[in-house]
């Protein structure tokens, strides 16, 4: 169901193809009707599903579901992690204003991806307004056409009368074929400016979302000092000399030529 002002218009995607189907039966009848029939099928859309889109681009959830935090509140709830994070005195001095200038950073993204959510929600509520007139169009003009191309069929059993309706039949077919030609291409404008919407909004998540970096656990293991040829001496409080290997003893030096009798 899709609203425009106080009036709730239902099944507005069935206006489309109830249009466009009585457009293709009229241009069996009447082969003038073909282009209408034509672009009115090429303009058959959900503007139900373009509302609920919006509520979602929103963040006010589907129908009957509870609605997601939204960005406001983990931004909120990311200031309230750094204020948490300055009160306990373990970041100091450059570290905790880098902390801050990254947090900052993040803050005026997560704003920027705010905003063009609530634009992208925004401009589907407009697309769903104007698909939604653009339905009930077409399903006029897909009734005009069947009721003309009804009345040529029966004026052709006439010669005078064909002579005098076909020019006429012919003629609002051609001027409904122009008005749906302007009605298409105000929805392909539509159609381009959401879609520059989406891309803008995909940039900025794209930069949210490199200011989390995926971060890897890495095992810590205790040393194997063993291996890395040094002892810990307890007298010292510190590691010895490499510990000779007894595999190297009688090897020739890697930088000496091989020696052969």
């Amino acid at each position: 169901m899709v609203s425009i002002g106080n009036v709730e218009i239902w099944d507005a995607r069935n206006n489309f193809i109830a249009g466009a189907g009585m457009a293709g039966m009229a241009a069996i009848l009447e082969p003038s009707a073909l282009p209408l029939a034509g672009l009115l099928a090429t303009m058959v859309a959900d503007p139900d599903a373009m509302s609920r889109g919006a509520r979602e681009w929103r963040n006010e959830g589907g129908d009957g579901g509870q609605a997601p935090v939204d960005i406001g509140g983990l931004r909120a709830d990311l200031k309230g992690q750094l204020t948490a994070l300055e009160s306990n005195g373990h970041l100091k001095g450059r570290m905790l204003t880098t902390v801050k200038e990254k947090f900052a950073e993040l803050d005026s993204q997560l704003d920027g991806l705010d905003q063009g959510m609530k634009g992208v929600g925004a401009s589907l509520d407009s697309a769903s307004q104007l698909y939604t007139v653009a339905s009930v169009i077409a399903l006029s003009m897909g009734g005009v056409a069947l009721t003309l191309a009804n009345i040529s069929v029966a004026a052709k059993t006439n010669p005078i009368s064909m002579a005098a309706v076909q020019p006429t039949v012919t003629g609002i077919m051609a001027t409904m074929s122009r008005t749906a030609q302007k009605v298409f291409a105000v929805l392909a404008r539509l159609n381009w400016k959401v879609a520059a919407i989406f891309t803008g909004v995909a940039y900025l998540a794209g930069g949210a979302q490199q200011k989390f970096p995926g971060m890897q656990a890495v095992t810590m293991q205790a040393p194997d000092f063993t291996k890395a040829k040094v002892a810990f001496d307890p007298t010292s409080g510190g590691l010895t000399e490499p510990l000779p290997d007894p595999g190297d003893i009688g090897k020739t030096p890697s930088f000496m030529p091989p020696i052969g009798i």
